[in-house]
């Protein structure tokens, strides 16, 4: 009896051993999870997001609306949502439409009046582009130039186109190729004077639609007379025709800046001194640049957008000269975008103090 009582006890000690070996084990193993849990987890840390990725339509690499989009880039690098911009060198005041309808772009410079003629479906668009909506407006003015050579004026009496209709005279017309502003321009012009290609070419003149390149070399060679397109003040294409050739910028008169007034061209006044030999005002048409996107573009983001262009006037002035005219007191205007603001854009005026 005293062996197997002995045999009992020390059974139930080494159970008592094990029991809290076991034990012991167990709240190692869940503290050891439990401090992991707070301190040391070997999980890797969650990475903050990247600059968010855009793309922008200007036009070539060439022009003011290239040169104040990578300007602008620059400065979204740093706005909060930073973003990295990648300029676009296309595809200009009536291309850039379709870029922006076929989510090439998140953004685009557009002309005023081709906004407006998109979102109505006329003069370059067959059908309406809806969804485009404003950011900013008036980053640089342009105007619809008429460039003569002097020697074929002066040849010809001529003061003004209407005087080519009225005496029906041969006249070589050089423009850009269909689907430019410049092109849309040149129509729109003769038209106001009662003229069309057809009409020029029964005159025994010609119309020739052609590249930048073409058209200097024309005009020095005295193989054109007429140059109408969209310019910029110190047009480099008209800047360098009038080094070689001599030029003159003609007017329009009051009922041809009427007639082109309804397709959304306002009157305007071309300065004196931006191409050598032009020391007088001209009286014409004009329309305003200005950034445009989508309507799904996300809120925040055309809120910081709109936001770095109000803010960063000098920047953009560093990207071209030509921004000097913005005035950003009047971006969020709709007549000066030509389309109604994205409501991240609005909401930035509204905000700055700069809607009525």
């Amino acid at each position: 009896m005293k062996k197997n009582s002995s045999f009992v006890s020390l059974a139930l000690k080494m159970f008592a051993i094990v029991m809290m070996l076991v034990i012991v084990g167990c709240n190692s193993s869940n503290t050891s999870q439990s401090e992991g849990d707070t301190s040391s987890s070997t999980e890797a840390p969650a990475q903050s997001p990247g600059p968010i990725e855009l793309k922008v339509a200007s036009n070539n690499t060439q022009t003011s609306w290239y040169q104040f989009s990578v300007a602008l880039s620059e400065v979204l690098k740093g706005s909060s949502p930073a973003m990295n911009v990648e300029v676009l060198p296309l595809a200009g005041g009536t291309g850039n439409v379709q870029i922006l309808d076929q989510g090439e772009a998140d953004f685009a410079v557009l002309f005023n009046v081709t906004s407006k003629w998109a979102m109505d479906g006329t003069v370059a668009y067959e059908e309406k582009y809806e969804d485009l909506r404003g950011i900013a407006g008036g980053l640089n003015d342009y105007f619809i130039g008429i460039i003569a050579r002097a020697d074929f004026l002066e040849s010809n009496n001529i003061e003004s186109i209407s005087d080519i209709k009225e005496q029906e005279i041969p006249v070589r017309v050089i423009t850009n190729p269909v689907g430019t502003l410049a092109e849309y321009s040149t129509r729109l012009t003769l038209e106001a004077y009662g003229l069309d290609y057809d009409m020029v070419e029964s005159f025994g003149g010609n119309v020739e639609l052609t590249s930048n390149d073409v058209i200097k070399s024309a005009f020095q060679n005295g193989q054109a007379d007429l140059h109408i397109l969209a310019m910029s003040k110190g047009h480099p294409v008209i800047t360098e025709m009038a080094l070689s050739t001599d030029l003159t910028v003609m007017a329009m008169e009051d009922e041809i800046l009427n007639y082109l007034g309804e397709y959304g061209f306002s009157n305007s006044v071309f300065p004196a001194d931006e191409f050598n030999g032009q020391d007088y005002d001209v009286n014409t048409a004009g329309m305003l640049a200005g950034y445009v996107t989508h309507k799904d573009l996300d809120e925040e983001i055309a809120y910081a957008i709109t936001k770095a262009i109000i803010e960063n006037k000098e920047a953009l002035v560093n990207g071209h000269s030509s921004v000097a005219d913005f005035d950003p007191s009047q971006a969020g205007n709709e007549e000066v975008i030509g389309v109604p603001l994205h409501p991240g854009a609005q909401r930035y005026y509204e905000e700055a103090g700069l809607l009525e």
